[in-house]
């Protein structure tokens, strides 16, 4: 992570748009017993068309970084690349106490002068992952929080001695008013109270005919949010934000269909975690490739190319090439040209 922010492509926009921590959980089947630690789990998705799935489940904290956008120099898109990845153990620690410890080990290299905003789905506001963004300065929030919260009015001066109420009146997600619709949904917006994080929100109401009814919270005054598209205002700017989290999705399905990691046969933890860390490290290396050298460009988005880089990147040789350039320099330029040197083969082989 400390050699990311040595990529000036990377950087670069660092002090006017924040960074991101992205969090979520994905579940791999896996058939039988005798991987450590696969349970019965609940699916709370369904992705995967069953509400109970023999699996594994990894929690994942992925940072992304805010670029200029080709395509669109008006733009800014992010470029997410996974941080660390924690399996889950159902008599062990929570999903949330993992994320959470997650987000602090992440936020000790990014530091605490860097704006951030955490953005997770409605499973993860609780305890723990609110803790974490009540406890530093320079985290906010963006979320989708469950239909049920509960939403109270801000409170009102009563001009009494005393103390002061902490909420105003309770009121139904339904009495935010639409106000504002393009061809997929209608949204409204108010700010409120939540007894999620003690203080003064953003909830966006949104509505569609195939998502139904949806909230969304943000701990972020709109004109504090730098716009990513120039036709995006207002509480638009919020969804637009909160559009990125779905970068960490993405990166579930291809890490499982073009690296592999769908279809793993180890056993053990130790040899599991392991293998999720090479097949990491070969996702991160073919997402940088295009970024340190944008003549690669065009190897993003096309499945064979990407899968031919996949594979590359992920022989035994290369692997112990990058190892070994690894260990005996510490200068990050070395491991850079070795990964410019791997793309270049892989180029001229495609």
């Amino acid at each position: 992570m400390r050699q990311l922010f040595k990529l000036p492509h990377l950087t670069e926009l660092l002090e006017e748009y924040p960074l991101l921590f992205l969090v979520d959980d994905t579940l791999q089947p896996k058939f039988g017993k005798k991987f450590e630690h696969v349970k019965i789990l609940h699916d709370h998705a369904r992705h995967l068309g069953k509400e109970f799935v023999n699996a594994h489940d990894f929690v994942t904290l992925a940072v992304a970084f805010p670029m200029h956008d080709p395509a669109e120099p008006q733009s800014v898109h992010y470029f997410m690349v996974p941080f660390a990845c924690r399996m889950y153990q159902p008599e062990g620690d929570s999903k949330l106490k993992m994320a959470a410890e997650l987000a602090e080990r992440a936020l000790k290299i990014v530091g605490q002068q860097q704006h951030i905003i955490f953005e997770c789905d409605s499973w993860y506001p609780k305890k723990d992952v609110l803790n974490f963004v009540k406890n530093h300065d320079n985290v906010d929030f963006i979320a989708n929080i469950r239909k049920d919260t509960a939403l109270y009015q801000l409170p009102q001066r009563t001009g009494k001695r005393g103390r002061p109420r902490k909420y105003g009146e309770k009121f139904k997600a339904t009495e935010i008013v639409l106000t504002d619709q393009d061809d997929h949904y209608a949204v409204g917006m108010t700010k409120c109270m939540t007894k999620l994080l003690g203080q003064a929100v953003w909830v966006i109401r949104s509505q569609s005919r195939h998502e139904g009814e949806r909230l969304f919270i943000s701990t972020l005054p709109l004109q504090d949010l730098p716009k990513l598209t120039p036709h995006q205002t207002g509480f638009w700017r919020v969804l637009d934000y909160y559009n990125q989290r779905w970068k960490i999705e993405t990166y579930f399905y291809e890490i499982k269909k073009f690296w592999s990691f769908g279809s793993y046969q180890v056993r053990s933890q130790n040899k599991i975690e392991g293998l999720h860390f090479i097949a990491n490290l070969a996702y991160l290396l073919t997402q940088l490739l295009p970024q340190i050298q944008p003549a690669w460009q065009e190897l993003q988005g096309r499945g064979a190319r990407k899968n031919a880089l996949s594979r590359a990147i992920s022989k035994e040789r290369i692997f112990t090439s990058l190892a070994q350039a690894a260990q005996k320099h510490q200068n990050s330029e070395i491991i850079l040209q070795f990964i410019l040197e791997v793309g270049s083969r892989t180029q001229k082989n495609s």
